[in-house]
């Protein structure tokens, strides 16, 4: 039986991973930041930017895959403190590649990168120009040209790239969940029925949780090692558009005011990708539409609120 370590499995993608690979045959070892380590679980315990629990960590389990979640993965989070992002997006993956070096054996380490690094536009390939226009995005491309040095060290990294996804329990720092629990909390009459947004023009992919988890799982064997694949669905939605689904949708009837102040000087207008590398190889095809997505994230919100 092989052993699959995941970082950042305390974390929105983190949780629902680990769930769907207790499904398989891989025994599955989840490892956590410790401050944030979930009370059930049998988490591990370690911080990617301590170099020596790292190493102590991937001995311990010597696993045969890492997937490697664990980072700062909000682009608003990432202008807020661009040095916490660097050292963990890019240090602490060095610490896990070290750590996997350390094992003397072939291993597979998988790298979820981001669509971010293309900085925009409609049907990008991964030949796309590389375009970096926040340090979330910056951190992530230097992670993946460090991934490809140790392909020579017997450590087989697979980039993916996946495109924008969301679902119950994602981190109200995107746009989405915020505007689904603004809509909770007026159904409950806890807010005005008003929705402060930016740019409703943008346009991205809005891919629903499961489907993504499933490409992850696909990727796990199927993808090779110095490759990288964009994981997506090929279809984008402007933020207009979500907002028509949500409204019908809601319990309550809200209005929309666009607020400059909430407008980012590096927002992008259209991101939208090319899947059908990781498709073809994979077979993986997006299962859920977009209105099921974002009823998924109202009822989320509506059992916490």
């Amino acid at each position: 039986m092989k052993t699959v370590l995941v970082t950042g499995s305390e974390g929105f993608v983190g949780t629902h991973l680990i769930k769907a690979l207790r499904e398989t045959p891989y025994e599955v070892v989840p490892v956590s930041y410790p401050l944030l380590m979930p009370e059930k679980g049998n988490y591990v315990p370690l911080d990617i930017l301590n170099q020596e629990m790292s190493r102590d960590v991937v001995k311990s389990y010597g696993p045969d895959i890492i997937f490697h979640l664990a980072a700062i993965s909000s682009v608003s989070k990432s202008l807020r403190d661009p040095q916490l992002t660097y050292q963990t997006n890019i240090i602490g993956t060095v610490n896990l590649l070290e750590a996997a070096k350390s094992l003397n054996k072939k291993i597979r380490f998988i790298f979820v990168s981001t669509c971010e690094l293309y900085g925009g536009g409609d049907g990008l390939t991964e030949a796309s120009e590389i375009i970096l226009k926040n340090p979330y995005a910056i951190s992530k491309y230097a992670a993946e040209l460090i991934c490809r040095n140790y392909l020579m060290e017997d450590i087989g990294c697979v980039i993916l790239r996946p495109f924008n996804h969301t679902g119950p329990g994602q981190a109200e720092d995107f746009v989405l969940p915020t505007i689904a629990k603004q809509i909770a909390e007026i159904e409950k009459s806890s807010r005005p029925p008003l929705i402060e947004i930016g740019n409703k023009e943008i346009k991205k992919e809005f891919i629903n949780i499961s489907d993504m988890i499933e490409a992850y799982v696909r990727a796990l064997e199927k993808c090779q090692p110095g490759e990288i694949y964009n994981i997506s669905s090929n279809i984008g939605y402007t933020l207009s558009e979500v907002l028509d689904i949500f409204k019908e949708l809601s319990r309550a009837r809200f209005e929309i005011k666009i607020d400059p102040s909430k407008m980012r000087k590096v927002d992008i207008p259209v991101l939208t990708g090319d899947g059908r590398k990781f498709s073809s190889l994979t077979g993986w095809q997006p299962k859920f539409k977009l209105a099921k997505t974002l009823e998924d994230l109202l009822n989320y919100w509506r059992a916490k609120i």
